[in-house]
């Protein structure tokens, strides 16, 4: 006896396209013709909890108030870095001190009858003199003395301090 390959008849093969075809369209019939649901709102968004009132972090004297004189500084062809090896921007609040460390920030406030304060970084060093800072061009500015050129002001260290 001779063994052969499986071979579908005719009718089988003509039917099996007209089958799936059938099919299908049943199928597709049967799904359009079914109502589609509508989508229920069953699940509730959680209201959200108050926001806690934020505090401002705040800057607290950390040591004791010098007083003495104050000049500004403008920065001169040769003058590109600071003693900290930061580039110094005549624009920036920080300013030069012999006594006061490098890295400290500092409120340096006018004497006599101004209540005006600024808050800047000592990042440079200056030769031992008469005054106790030397504040970059952008500080003396909002501080006011830049038309005086040298004021005498009180110089507290501060640090800052997260109050959560």
């Amino acid at each position: 006896m001779e063994l052969t390959a499986y071979q579908p008849c005719r009718t089988a093969r003509a039917l099996f396209p007209r089958l799936m075809v059938t099919l299908l369209a049943g199928l597709l019939s049967a799904c359009a013709t079914q109502p589609v649901p509508a989508p229920q709102a069953s699940i509730t968004r959680p209201t959200p909890a108050p926001a806690a009132a934020k505090v401002e972090p705040a800057l607290v004297e950390a040591g004791p108030a010098m007083t003495g004189t104050a000049s500004w500084y403008r920065a001169g062809p040769g003058l590109h870095r600071t003693c900290t090896g930061d580039h110094f921007t005549g624009w920036g609040m920080t300013a030069a001190s012999h006594t006061i460390p490098l890295g400290t920030r500092v409120r340096v406030a006018l004497l006599g009858n101004s209540s005006r304060s600024v808050v800047v970084k000592v990042d440079d060093c200056m030769p031992h003199n008469h005054r106790i800072l030397d504040l970059s061009e952008g500080a003396a500015e909002e501080l006011g003395v830049v038309s005086m050129g040298v004021a005498r002001v009180s110089v507290t260290p501060v640090m800052l301090v997260d109050r959560n």
